[in-house]
């Protein structure tokens, strides 16, 4: 499993302009209701909400991984946002996010939803994968980074 096979480039927003990390994740999650991922955008943002009030999303380092599996998924996907200024969303090192990224996943798919967000985790422990996120122009070149960034650490 592969982090890019998960997202395309029409469910990457560069630039995004949100005040809060709920603005953020709708204007993800429209992204992937779109492209038929999300069935119910407000239901699946419900159980994101609701999988936040277990446990901060954000990871540190100025990146959240928000993530629910949902009955209103219809396959598993991926989104990635990156806001004009940083977001505050409780992260554990107390930095504001500007880099997002969505996973949704069915309720049944705990495989790939476990997958996802460890192999995610794992890339964003790499500074320079960070900061290559954050000066990409545009979304070709975010895609560009995850792969080379995933041969890397395969």
């Amino acid at each position: 499993m592969n982090i890019k096979d998960l997202l395309s480039e029409k469910r990457i927003l560069l630039g995004l302009n949100a005040g809060t990390k709920e603005e953020v994740w709708k204007a993800m999650a429209e992204r992937m209701h779109e492209e038929g991922i999300v069935e119910d955008v407000q239901a699946y943002l419900d159980d994101v909400a609701s999988r936040e009030k277990q446990g901060t999303t954000g990871v540190g380092f100025g990146v959240a991984i928000p993530h629910a599996k949902s009955d209103a998924v219809r396959q598993a996907g991926l989104a990635m946002a990156r806001t004009t200024k940083g977001i505050d969303v409780g992260s554990l090192d107390g930095t504001l996010a500007d880099v997002f990224f969505l996973i949704a996943a069915p309720k049944d798919a705990d495989k790939i939803y476990l997958q996802t967000l460890s192999k995610l985790a794992r890339l964003l422990m790499h500074e320079e994968f960070r900061e290559s996120l954050r000066k990409a122009q545009d979304s070709g070149e975010v895609i560009d980074t995850i792969e080379k960034m995933e041969e890397k650490i395969s």
